[in-house]
C-alpha cells in the first residue's frame, strides 16, 4: 500500500520579479498585440501628405507657368476633347461606387482619401520627388486614367522628353502578402501595348506639352502597411532619411526586376523602345 507523502517547501527570495511594461500582475496578457503592425495614423499621414504635395505642385505649375498640376499631385483634366464626357464617366462611376458602399458620393470621396491605398499612393510619389533626380517630375495621374486605364502615377523624364513609367501602386493584405493580381494585371497591360494615358504631360525643349501618351511601359510598386507607417514618419523629416534611401533601393531593384521579366514577352517594337529607355534611366537612380 502507498503511502501520501506530504511536503512543505518554503522559499523566500530578496529578487525583485520585472513585469512587462504596463503589465498589471495577475492581468491577462494580451500576446496579440505583441505582433500587431505599426498603428496606421490616418489624419496625421493624410495632412502631412497633402502638405507635401501641394508645395510640389506649385513648383511644378510655377516652373512652366501654368496650372497643370491640382495641388494633390495630380494631372488637371485640361482643355482635351472628350473632357465634358469624361467627366461625366468620373461623376457615373464614383456615383455606383458609392452606392454600393452605401454612402453618398461625397462620403465616398472622403473614405477614399483616407484609404491605405491613397496614402501609399500618396508617399511613394512624394518619395520619388525627394530622392530621384532633378530631370524627372514625378505626379500622380488624372482621375480619369487613375479609374480608367489603371494608372496611380507618372514618372516624366525631363530630358528625353517621355513619359518613361505609369506606376500602379499596391498596399500589401497581410492574409495576402504580394501584389497578386496586380502583378498579372500590369502584365497583361504590357502585353496589350502599355499603359495609355489620356490626360498626359511630356517636356519637349523645355516646354510643357500636354496630351494623350501611349505606350507607356507600366509597372507596380508594393509597400507594406508597416513600411507605410514608417515611410510616413520619414517623410516628416525635413531631410531625406536612410529609411527612405533603402526604401528607394528596394523600389528600384524591384523595378529592374519586372523589366528584365519583360524580356520574354512579345511587346511591339515602339513599346520595347520605351521599356529600355526607362531601363536605361534607372541607373541615375541614386541608391
Amino acid at each position: 500500500m502507498m503511502r501520501k507523502c506530504r511536503s512543505r517547501f518554503v522559499w523566500q527570495s530578496n529578487m525583485k520579479i520585472d513585469y512587462l511594461p504596463d503589465l498589471v500582475p495577475g492581468q491577462t496578457i494580451d500576446l496579440d498585440k505583441f505582433n500587431r503592425p505599426p498603428r496606421l495614423e490616418t489624419d496625421k499621414l493624410q495632412q502631412l501628405f497633402k502638405e507635401r504635395l501641394a508645395v510640389k505642385s506649385l513648383e511644378y505649375n510655377n516652373q512652366f507657368g501654368r496650372e497643370w498640376l491640382n495641388s494633390d499631385g495630380s494631372v488637371k483634366h485640361f482643355d482635351h476633347p472628350d473632357r465634358a464626357e469624361d467627366e461625366r464617366l468620373n461623376a457615373m462611376q464614383e456615383e455606383q461606387w458609392a452606392k454600393e458602399m452605401g454612402k453618398s458620393v461625397e462620403e465616398w470621396r472622403l473614405a477614399k482619401e483616407r484609404a491605405p491605398a491613397t496614402l501609399t499612393e500618396m508617399a511613394l510619389t512624394i518619395l520619388l520627388q525627394r530622392l530621384l533626380p532633378e530631370r524627372f517630375m514625378i505626379v500622380r495621374s488624372s482621375a480619369y486614367d487613375d479609374y480608367n486605364n489603371g494608372v496611380d502615377q507618372l514618372i516624366i523624364d525631363k530630358e528625353t522628353g517621355l513619359v518613361v513609367c505609369g506606376i500602379d501602386e499596391v498596399i500589401e493584405n497581410v492574409n495576402k502578402p504580394g501584389p497578386g493580381m496586380k502583378e498579372e494585371k500590369v502584365r497583361n497591360k504590357m502585353l496589350n501595348g502599355g499603359a495609355e494615358v489620356k490626360y498626359g504631360a511630356r517636356v519637349v525643349e523645355g516646354e510643357l506639352i500636354l496630351g494623350d501618351i501611349g505606350r507607356v511601359p507600366a509597372f507596380y510598386i508594393s509597400l507594406s502597411k508597416s513600411d507605410l507607417v514608417k515611410l510616413g514618419a520619414a517623410l516628416a523629416e525635413e531631410s531625406p532619411t536612410d529609411f527612405e534611401k533603402a526604401l528607394l533601393r528596394d523600389v528600384k531593384a524591384s523595378l529592374q526586376a519586372q523589366a528584365r521579366s519583360y524580356g520574354s514577352l512579345n511587346l511591339s517594337r515602339n513599346l520595347r523602345k520605351s521599356l529600355n529607355t526607362f531601363t536605361a534611366t534607372l541607373e541615375s537612380w541614386a541608391t
